[in-house]
């Protein structure tokens, strides 16, 4: 019987490389914003991008032998949806920009409150839940009442990376610890 865990490793892998890319770019462009801050969201923008399209194909080939392939699925998509968000700021005006971001956090803080309530009997990941939510929803609404302009975006880009790359690591090190040498396959043959 082949070894499905494989999969989930490689995901747990994947997230912890991109975590601690966003987090180095995010604390360099905290601290030294005249010259980390635009590359800094330029970089975590490009990984964001390629590591969510790689998620997505992850698992869409995986998907009849991996019951955890929406989470990958739909992690692979706020990823690359980020991204998409990222490259705007050179195309979409600077307060459009500035809405598309709230907007964007908005979802996806909410996103986590409804995990967090469907994770519930889970006490540390219902915590954890709700603490991201919290963050994204905070940010959204920096985005919104702040300042209007590029230092405002790129700063709440920057909370955001710190952020979520944070919210990776420790996501995958629980994958890696927890979930990887729990995983039972599955055949999900009516899927296929």
């Amino acid at each position: 019987m082949k070894d499905r865990s494989v999969v989930v490793r490689r995901f747990a892998r994947m997230m912890f490389g991109r975590g601690c890319v966003a987090t180095i770019a995010g604390v360099l462009a905290v601290l030294r914003p005249e010259s980390f801050l635009l590359g800094a969201m330029l970089v975590t923008g490009f990984v964001l991008g390629i590591s969510g399209l790689f998620e997505i194909a992850l698992a869409t080939r995986h998907r009849a032998e991996n019951r955890g392939w929406p989470l990958a699925l739909g992690d692979g998509a706020a990823c690359v949806g980020m991204a998409m968000l990222t490259l705007t700021i050179t195309v979409v005006p600077l307060h459009a920009t500035l809405v598309l971001s709230a907007l964007w956090l908005s979802i996806c803080g909410t996103a986590a409150l409804l995990i967090a309530l469907a994770v519930w009997p889970m006490r540390r990941t219902r915590l954890a839940m709700l603490a991201w939510a919290i963050v994204q929803l905070a940010l959204s609404w920096i985005a919104l009442v702040g300042e209007p302009g590029l230092v405002t975006l790129l700063y709440v880009g920057a909370a955001y990376a710190i952020g979520f790359g944070t919210f990776q690591i420790v996501s995958s090190v629980w994958m890696l610890r927890v979930a990887a040498p729990r995983f039972e396959p599955t055949v999900q043959e009516s899927w296929g």
